[in-house]
């Protein structure tokens, strides 16, 4: 029986080693808000971003990974998620958004998402 015990608390914890090790993938593979603002030209403004400087293109925050996507997908409110493709990152974007711009930042973050693919 005490063979039984120990054979179990080993599986338990070479269990809980797999998962800490798979979080620890995930979290590898943030991407930089320096990247996010360069694929799709943020600039500052007194609230969050614009793209290229137009208020119709309004940006509250930046999502630098599944994590942060998913929770600002969930999120109550007027704001919604731009995310490139699985998630990887986004933006919380403030309506009015101008079409043009939805269009623009979509395939901006799936360039990004393909180059930060790319580059591990």
């Amino acid at each position: 029986m005490a063979g039984v015990r120990r054979g179990l608390v080993v599986l338990v914890i070479l269990a809980a080693i797999f998962v800490v090790a798979g979080c620890g993938s995930v979290a590898g593979n943030s991407i930089d808000d320096s990247q996010i603002i360069s694929a799709l030209h943020l600039k500052k403004a007194s609230t969050g971003y614009e793209m290229d400087g137009d208020p119709f293109c309004r940006v509250d925050q930046l999502l630098n990974d599944v994590d942060e996507v998913n929770s600002a997908t969930k999120q109550k409110g007027i704001d919604f998620v731009i995310a490139a493709p699985h998630g990887v990152a986004g933006v919380l974007a403030h309506p009015p958004f101008a079409p043009r711009c939805k269009r623009d930042a979509t395939d901006a973050l799936k360039k990004l998402a393909r180059q930060s693919n790319g580059s591990d």
